[in-house]
């Protein structure tokens, strides 16, 4: 009886684990409702604050702060350096180079910051400064961001303003 009960037990487990299918991992959110939810929060930040912006094709809003210089723009493989200050949307500053008086340098392309940052860079001018609203699926998603003490930086699924000036291109 026991050793039924033993078999039993071992095919059930057998079936679970053969079952799973790690290609079929569901994300813990629908990312078309999360990206239509983020664009209607940004929505609503601007239209609360009274601003006016542009959206580009991957649905980051923008507005030029102070026009830059020429019309050259950062392409792949581009080394930039750049000061910022990034909010939490709706929230508090989590991190500025002009308080650390260290700007960012980094090459595009490199995947080295998310990737709304590094797409926000490529659609500005040398010397231009504007704010970006990026949404969480260009930032740091379901993720969020913490310290390596596990405190709480950026939230899960949180909107993320940057105010960015591209100092060299």
């Amino acid at each position: 009886m026991k050793s039924s009960k033993y078999i039993f037990l071992l095919l059930s487990i057998s079936f679970l684990f053969s079952s799973c299918n790690k290609d079929k991992i569901e994300p813990l959110i629908d990312a078309t409702v999360q990206a239509e939810r983020e664009d209607q929060i940004i929505q609503q930040y601007l239209t609360e604050n009274n601003l006016t912006a542009e959206k580009t094709d991957l649905g980051i809003y923008y507005i030029v702060l102070e026009e830059g210089e020429g019309t050259a723009t950062p392409n792949n493989g581009a080394s930039v350096v750049v000061n910022y200050v990034g909010k939490v949307l709706y929230g508090r500053q989590f991190d500025s180079s002009y308080e650390t008086n260290n700007p960012l340098e980094f090459t595009i392309g490199a995947s080295s910051v998310v990737i709304g940052f590094e797409e926000a860079v490529k659609q500005m001018k040398l010397k231009e400064k504007t704010r970006f609203f990026i949404p969480s699926r260009y930032a740091y998603g379901e993720a969020g961001r913490t310290t390596q003490e596990g405190r709480e930086i950026i939230p899960t699924l949180s909107t993320l303003i940057f105010d960015i000036e591209l100092e060299q291109l």
